[in-house]
């Protein structure tokens, strides 16, 4: 069976279509659990999980322990669960070869999950390609890749709907954009935002006040602060920056981000092109909202103050990686040459 995605997964196995084999992988960690976590729900009976879930840290076992698990018969139910997480499929030369002989024979009462969580897959690999190939003639390989904004927001109004709350589209994106598109970070902020709302609409205002802002929102908040020119709040908003212990690299490297986006933006405008135009030929999948953003900042700005900008930005990076002066300072002086339009 070819790859396939979040929509056909959630399918068959709300259908009951169970595979005697899954291979789970992406990168949105908690759609990743939530559907192992509903296989493990929906194949095994509370009662009898001592005889028929066998689980493993795929770090702290061996491949032989795990699919002699793997051969037992089920006791009182149709299927024994075998859960493998982040098992390293390099850790011994074997383990390949052990792996397509399980699963080329693999038993029809036993559902065996291997999935990735933590550990950083190279799905280009020879590897990987063996062991998708693998679970692809056994089962099921499902790679779970992040939801888009659109989806993510969707999601949110109807989880606010259940909470016994109410928002609306446009701040479930601006939620998005405050709070980072994690689905974990989000529900858990739904979660809050619902109990302080108490029954009311989710408003704008409670979301500033409330939610949680991610580092990108942060960053954001910086480079609004020096467009505007609002020296204070930028310092303030560097400062929770440093209170959190990011590292100055990061910060840099997020506020270049930032300030790339709005040159783009603004050279695209120039030569008479949308931002549209730019997320389709920079590849900005998924991050639209950042142009978007982006246009709206550099509205008052000049081509010729971005590329000075852009010019301090780059010296500060040469220094902060050759030299060995004070990172915090370096980077408050950037902040007073951006504020000055560098």
């Amino acid at each position: 069976m070819p790859e396939i995605g979040e929509s056909e997964l959630r399918k068959q196995i709300r259908a009951g279509e169970f595979k005697n084999a899954y291979l789970i992988y992406g990168d949105e960690s908690y759609l990743k659990e939530y559907y192992v976590s509903l296989i493990q729900k929906k194949l095994v009976d509370k009662s009898f999980e001592v005889f028929n879930l066998h689980t493993f840290d795929g770090k702290d076992v061996l491949l032989d322990d795990i699919l002699k698990d793997a051969q037992m018969l089920p006791i009182m139910s149709e299927y024994n669960l075998v859960i493998v997480r982040d098992y390293p499929i390099d850790k011994e030369k074997v383990d390949l070869e052990l792996l397509e002989e399980y699963l080329a024979d693999c038993p029809e009462s036993t559902v065996f999950v291997m999935w990735f969580d933590s550990l950083v897959l190279d799905s280009k690999s020879a590897k990987f390609k063996r062991l998708s190939k693998a679970f692809s003639k056994a089962g099921v390989v499902a790679n779970l890749y992040k939801r888009t904004d659109s989806e993510i927001a969707s999601l949110l109004v109807n989880g606010a709907k259940k909470r016994g709350s109410s928002l609306d589209a446009v701040n479930a994106k601006y939620l998005i954009s405050v709070s980072g598109n994690d689905l974990q970070t989000l529900l858990n902020e739904l979660d809050k935002l619902c109990a302080f709302a108490q029954g009311t609409p989710i408003t704008r205002e409670i979301i500033d006040d409330m939610a949680t802002k991610c580092f990108q929102a942060r960053i954001y908040d910086l480079s609004k602060c020096i467009v505007a020119g609002n020296s204070y709040k930028a310092f303030d908003v560097l400062n929770s920056l440093f209170e959190m212990k990011e590292k100055p690299i990061m910060i840099l490297s997020a506020i270049s981000g930032v300030y790339v986006d709005m040159y783009r933006v603004k050279c695209a405008k120039v030569a008479g092109y949308s931002y549209d135009d730019v997320a389709k030929h920079f590849n900005y999948k998924r991050r639209e909202f950042a142009l978007k953003n982006a246009s709206r900042d550099c509205a008052s700005m000049s081509t010729s103050r971005l590329r000075a900008s852009l010019d301090a930005i780059m010296q500060t990076d040469i220094k902060l990686k050759s030299t060995a002066a004070d990172e915090r300072i370096l980077l408050e002086e950037l902040t007073v040459k951006l504020l000055m339009g560098s």
